[in-house]
């Protein structure tokens, strides 16, 4: 079972989609019992304090990419601690 949070749960045509390239049942998470916009707003958030503490959000194993890859540079505006 796939199980869909954030926007891209709302739109019919993707949904359906992505039912046709997978294996097994593609649910919005309110499906289950789960908030589909909250789980999208964790899911940055964590990416992001990993981000800020310079750590790595993409690995090999999981996109090819040849070593561990940051989430880039935080740009503070001038003055900004």
């Amino acid at each position: 079972m796939w199980i869909i949070a954030g926007g891209g749960r709302r739109n019919r045509t993707l949904m359906t989609m992505l039912a046709g390239h997978v294996q097994g049942a593609v649910v919005p998470a309110e499906a289950l019992g789960f908030d589909g916009d909250s789980i999208e707003a964790e899911a940055w958030a964590y990416l992001a304090v990993r981000s800020v503490k310079g750590l790595p959000l993409t690995f090999p194993a999981t996109t090819g990419c040849s070593e561990p890859v940051t989430g880039g540079l935080l740009n503070k505006p001038k003055g900004a601690r």
